[in-house]
């Protein structure tokens, strides 16, 4: 049965022939990956296969062990594998950004409390410090499980065995995966920034022999690396390691000791000036802007642009910070101060007001997008105001209930869940929708037309359905349907980049272009890379 290990590089006195199983696995699933990635421009059905392929390995390998799972690290495991189906479906930089971000956040949480408790208990501090250990095994994940690989088993190779037995060589072995990455990316961006170093380090996989290219064998072996590495954390994580993380006392997790002496911390005064103060100016703001709470009136000096786009964002950055400064303050407070009565109604005073600041920062965002028009960057700043709002109902719920024990959790499974969501909504077609509205009306002209339609296609194939839907027969321009040329792809896309979003789209522009056969759709003044959208 695999047992956790201690988290870091160190060989254990007697391995066991289980720990052979990390490694070959970490070997398997690159070798995986390397074949689904190979020589592909995008993102697409690779992206979900590979994460499928990790979750389920590591899952079955579990199950296998007869090792009891935790059902919070495997609702974290769930939403990641929809962030990755998220690349499959969606087609823009802004979802493939957050669908990312989910996916490497839930696999590397996930992952590390598979067979650990507490997930759900952990303070900010420790779900942060988790988060950051899950990138930090992506160095030494696979270089740990070699060393824990049971060299001295093969009976075949008796010399490899005895050699990986000594201590001098288990160090050099650990040294040089360790290097690996550094000189990986060190290099590429050494290379990058001067053209007769890259070309110096293009030379070493540029030797050729009669039948055997070193330059492709070399760029492989470090796809390979590179995969190795990456997915060599989350299984070292589940299989290996003995904890999920180095320990942080922070917060509810640090329990008092009856022998312990006068509880530490701050009183009610020192934290209650702060949080009254701050009630105080939200209030003052609140009624200077009383007249104009929102967004009817502006200030003198200010366009209407600047001042629905700076109150927004500022508005965000204040609920932000406001929940930064609640968490702050209950770590800081006395253990024994935290359930009175008191300190809820200070946390509540705080509340109260920023909540008609909240409604006034969504008031001036649709404002915004009324005269404005819709974009990535709203539809972001939308979101994430979203989730610090459900953060602020969570912190508010708990401490009413007296415990902030699954705060972290709760604000980690919400963020993932709107990402989630985000890909159901389909940020490409609102925005497509709500611009495309404003410049299909009677009033705007023709360049505006273009311009819309020009804009839009930057975003990806999602704009396509309303796009194509918006060309009816009576109002096509030559622009317009060249502006949507890029999403014909000119061969046959490969099965692994596959993507709903653009296959759908590539079939929609084919359908314009039979039935407008007028413009010259290779020849189109907009020229884009078509290779990127397979």
């Amino acid at each position: 049965m695999i047992r956790p290990e201690a988290d870091g590089p160190a060989l254990p006195a007697h391995p066991r022939s289980s720990d052979a199983l990390p490694l070959l696995l970490t070997l398997g699933l690159a070798l995986l990956a390397y074949l689904l990635t190979r020589d592909v421009g995008s993102l697409g059905l690779n992206a979900p296969l590979v994460a499928l392929a990790l979750t389920g390995a590591i899952l079955l390998t579990l199950r296998r062990e007869r090792t009891r799972m935790r059902p919070e690290a495997l609702a974290l495991l769930g939403l990641g594998l929809l962030c990755a189906l998220g690349l499959a479906v969606r087609d823009s930089k802004l979802m493939e950004g957050l669908n990312l971000l989910g996916l490497f956040t839930a696999l590397g949480v996930g992952t590390a409390y598979l067979r650990v408790p507490g997930l759900t208990r952990l303070s900010v501090g420790g779900m942060l410090g988790a988060a950051f250990w899950a990138w930090v095994r992506g160095f030494y994940g696979l270089p740990a499980s070699a060393l824990r690989f049971p060299w001295a088993k093969l009976k075949e190779f008796q010399g490899l065995g005895r050699g990986l037995r000594t201590a001098r060589t288990r160090r050099v072995l650990v040294g040089l995966l360790l290097t690996c990455p550094l000189l990986l990316v060190f290099g590429g961006l050494l290379g990058g920034a001067d053209a007769r170093f890259g070309e110096l380090l293009a030379r070493l996989f540029q030797w050729k022999l009669p039948d055997w290219d070193l330059n492709s064998l070399g760029f492989a072996l470090l796809q390979l690396g590179f995969w190795a590495f990456l997915l060599g954390g989350p299984v070292y994580a589940a299989l290996l390691a003995r904890q999920a993380a180095p320990q942080i006392h922070t917060g509810d997790a640090q329990k008092a000791h009856p022998s312990d002496p006068v509880p530490t911390g701050l009183g009610l005064t020192e934290l209650g000036i702060p949080l009254l103060s701050t009630s105080l100016l939200f209030c003052i703001y609140l009624g200077v802007q009383a007249e104009r709470y929102f967004g009817h009136q502006l200030l003198g000096g200010l366009t209407y642009s600047e001042y629905v786009r700076r109150g927004f964002g500022e508005l965000t950055a204040v609920a932000a910070l406001t929940l930064v400064v609640l968490l702050l303050a209950h770590t800081l407070l006395r253990r024994d101060l935290r359930s009175t009565l008191t300190y809820r109604l200070m946390s509540a005073a705080v509340l109260l007001p920023l909540s008609l600041l909240i409604v006034s920062a969504y008031t001036r965002l649709a404002l915004y997008v009324g005269a404005y028009g819709l974009s990535e960057i709203r539809v972001l700043g939308g979101v994430f105001l979203a989730w610090v709002v459900l953060s602020l109902l969570a912190y508010a719920a708990m401490l009413w209930r007296n415990g902030l024990e699954r705060f972290a959790y709760f604000s980690l499974i919400s963020g993932l869940g709107l990402i989630v969501g985000l890909n159901g909504v389909n940020p490409g077609r609102l925005i497509a929708s709500v611009n495309l509205t404003g410049a299909m009306t009677p009033g705007e002209s023709e360049e505006d037309r273009r311009a819309a339609f020009t804009t839009l296609a930057d975003l990806g194939a999602d704009i396509v359905p309303v796009a194509a839907a918006r060309l009816d027969s009576g109002a096509r321009r030559t622009d317009e349907l060249c502006a949507l040329a890029r999403f014909l792809p000119d061969n046959q896309p490969d099965w692994r980049v596959w993507n709903l979003a653009r296959s759908r789209a590539a079939a929609l522009v084919e359908q314009l272009r039979q039935s407008n056969p007028a413009p010259d759709w290779s020849e189109c003044r907009y020229s884009y890379d078509l290779d990127s959208f397979r």
